[in-house]
């Protein structure tokens, strides 16, 4: 990576969506809502972690980790009470114009509700148009079906699939590691073919139906 390219201080981000905020998180974010996160099975075994955070001094330096330049980790939060609900941890090459994401709802009271489909546009738009990146990319676990199926859902394009790449450290088995991108241009041409879903994102998934 061309450190010329990387900005010198670190970003501070703030994306607004009709329910929810990203924003940058400090070691100050460190709760004991990460503990619970982790200490959940499902969890760990989509991140496929193998150890979890044991006290909030630990939560405190993972999120430390995070300069806010080229490894960035935003907040997830509920608007009308400011609740922490998931996190989206995001690497840049700035040099290259890539960026790849990942993202989890922590909150058990969040899951299914859309929140990763209405984060999705602004959070994409932000880092393309704003930060002027030109590809988003992705992996998932072969086993981690909701995953695939928002990126499919989303305009992504599956790459390539590395067999047998990652030991489950729920069983120990072999699971396939899928590799998904998005370009800039494949994105924009996404929302032009999909007016009424992007509009569905925008105005709120998680609105009551």
């Amino acid at each position: 990576m061309d450190e010329a390219n990387t900005p010198a201080q670190p970003l501070a981000i703030r994306i607004d969506t009709p329910n929810l905020y990203l924003r940058t998180l400090t070691v100050n974010d460190a709760s004991p809502q990460w503990l619970g996160w982790f200490g959940q099975t499902d969890i760990r075994d989509g991140l496929n972690l193998a150890d979890a955070p044991a006290s909030l001094a630990e939560v405190a330096a993972y999120i430390g980790k995070y300069d806010q330049r080229s490894n960035i980790i935003l907040g997830i939060f509920d608007r009308t009470n400011d609740l922490l609900l998931g996190i989206l941890a995001t690497q840049v090459d700035w040099d290259k114009g890539r960026y790849l994401a990942n993202t989890f709802v922590g909150e058990t009271a969040y899951r299914n509700r859309g929140v990763m489909l209405e984060v999705a546009a602004p959070f994409r738009d932000y880092f393309f148009d704003t930060l002027n990146l030109k590809v988003m990319t992705a992996t998932a676990l072969a086993t981690n079906e909701p995953i695939i199926s928002y990126l499919r859902k989303t305009g992504w394009t599956l790459n390539r699939t590395l067999k047998n790449h990652t030991r489950s450290h729920k069983d120990g088995t072999m699971v396939d590691l899928h590799l998904y991108s998005i370009t800039r241009e494949a994105w924009h041409a996404w929302k032009a073919a999909n007016p009424e879903l992007l509009a569905a994102m925008r105005q709120g998934a998680m609105r009551e139906s």
